[in-house]
């Protein structure tokens, strides 16, 4: 017997809200054996990039059987397409546009799709369930339906048709590497405010610094530059001070030991970012 399905579920939408609830009630109304395991729900409101590398960095610590439900949409009621993404025993589920640009990159034999809403309709009703339709909550009237049904075993081609065209790519900011510099910029920043770059780890490893320290500038929009040195961790600094360090995800990311980076440092999402060799 298999094992059921995980969905992997990731919003903007907070928990101030009923919203998480109610398409969770969605899911259990179709899928009651479905085991929902909330990625976040706190993506900042409508950051796609956010969500992008969100969902990137939690891929490997889910099994081989989950469905992502990922539901940061700006564009909702617009004429941005509903989509499903299939590899193996795999799928994402959610807008086209962006959101899965990361997550799949790498896949080797995905299939896309368009759902169809009243295919959609026709397939929940034969669970009992009546599909409800709004402009502006796809997540509880296309997606999270969508993804119940998924992780029921039915298939997407049951209540979608093939996209005639590879999901919208989202447009990340390019990382520049020469010999002696690399040049970055803070994509977001986590509750904690500090801030993640589009820096990774392997980027430094280019790097050829000859054992000297790296050396870590941030240069803000408010037009003020400041040196962060480079730390294994937080306490690699003293309390209240800023430190640069690679994080669990491998993206280097300038912080404050014990405050929010973010605030004390007066830092904005775009800042620039440059490493070098310390001499």
């Amino acid at each position: 017997m298999e094992e059921p399905y995980v969905i992997g579920f990731l919003t903007d939408f907070g928990l101030k809200d009923p919203y998480v609830g109610i398409c969770k009630a969605v899911i259990a109304s179709i899928t009651p054996k479905a085991k929902v395991i909330d990625i976040t729900h706190f993506v900042n409101p409508q950051d796609l990039v956010q969500a992008a590398l969100y969902l990137k960095v939690s891929l490997p610590s889910f099994p081989a059987r989950t469905i992502f439900l990922a539901v940061v949409d700006p564009g909702v009621g617009s004429k941005r397409a509903p989509i499903i993404v299939t590899e193996g025993q795999r799928a994402f589920v959610g807008p086209d546009n962006g959101i899965f640009s990361l997550a799949i990159k790498d896949l080797e034999n995905p299939v896309f799709y368009k759902i169809d809403t009243g295919l959609l309709g026709k397939k929940m009703s034969e669970f009992g369930v009546t599909r409800q339709e709004s402009s502006t909550f796809h997540g509880r009237d296309i997606f999270s339906p969508a993804a119940a049904l998924l992780a029921r075993n039915v298939q997407a081609r049951e209540f979608c048709t093939k996209l005639s065209s590879t999901p919208k790519v989202l447009q990340i900011p390019d990382v520049v590497l020469d010999d002696s510099s690399i040049k970055g910029s803070i994509l977001y920043f986590d509750h904690f405010g500090n801030g993640a770059t589009n820096i990774t780890e392997n980027h430094l490893s280019a790097l050829s610094c000859n054992g000297n320290a790296l050396r870590i500038s941030v240069s803000t929009r408010a037009g003020n530059s400041l040196e962060v040195p480079f730390g294994r961790t937080f306490s690699s600094v003293e309390q209240g001070s800023p430190v640069a360090y690679v994080n669990s995800f491998g993206y280097l990311e300038v912080a404050v030991n014990g405050g929010n980076a973010r605030e004390k440092l007066g830092l904005e999402k775009g800042d620039a970012v440059m490493v070098t060799c310390r001499n």
